[in-house]
């Protein structure tokens, strides 16, 4: 996968703006905060071609990227306490019109912050994916948050609730992890 010319193609805040799918898509979800933008910029070696911020909820538009034949999707991150109801039926709206779309979605990376257990936002994700058959391997975000036996425990629990799911350990600090998700998105874009 060429991402050396990657760049930002557009962002969508409701279901109607959303164009029709022009290239083979991988997408990023998972809760807010929880470093889809960080792998983003990590995955394509840019500090800001995504939005970072701290506070959650930030993210709350459909975010293309473009990097060689393959579009990069940054979703909006769910579970944010705060959000308003208007604000959580328009993210509802914008989810569902971009899976419900005739988009070539190779694989979905979902990305949970590995220092935490499953949520029920999290099973929901996953098990919206599954029903809609769409692929998708989990990516343990913020490893550099614990020590080696920490994360072999995290690792261990996170593999027996997706036993037949590739799982990527990640850090966007040191970059650990880029290199095997790298891999599976040539994998799946071939």
């Amino acid at each position: 996968m060429n991402l050396i010319n990657a760049e930002f193609i557009a962002s969508y805040g409701t279901a109607e703006q959303l164009p029709e799918s022009s290239h083979a898509e991988i997408c990023f979800c998972g809760r807010s905060n929880v470093g889809k933008s960080s792998l983003i910029n990590k995955l394509l070696g840019r500090k800001a071609i995504a939005r970072v911020s701290s506070t959650p909820g930030k993210t709350a538009t459909v975010n293309f990227f473009r990097a060689g034949n393959i579009n990069l999707v940054d979703l909006p991150g769910y579970g944010y306490a705060k959000t308003g109801q208007s604000e959580r039926a328009r993210w509802d709206s914008l989810m569902n019109a971009y899976f419900s779309g005739a988009r070539d979605i190779r694989l979905c990376l979902q990305l949970v912050d590995v220092r935490r257990t499953l949520s029920g936002d999290d099973e929901r994700m996953v098990n919206f994916l599954k029903e809609r058959g769409i692929p998708f391997a989990v990516v343990l975000t913020k490893c550099d948050k614990l020590n080696k036996t920490e994360l072999a425990a995290q690792k261990e629990y996170w593999q027996t609730l997706f036993e037949k799911v590739d799982i990527f350990p990640f850090s966007a600090l040191s970059g650990a992890g880029k290199d095997d998700i790298l891999n599976a998105l040539d994998a799946y874009t071939e």
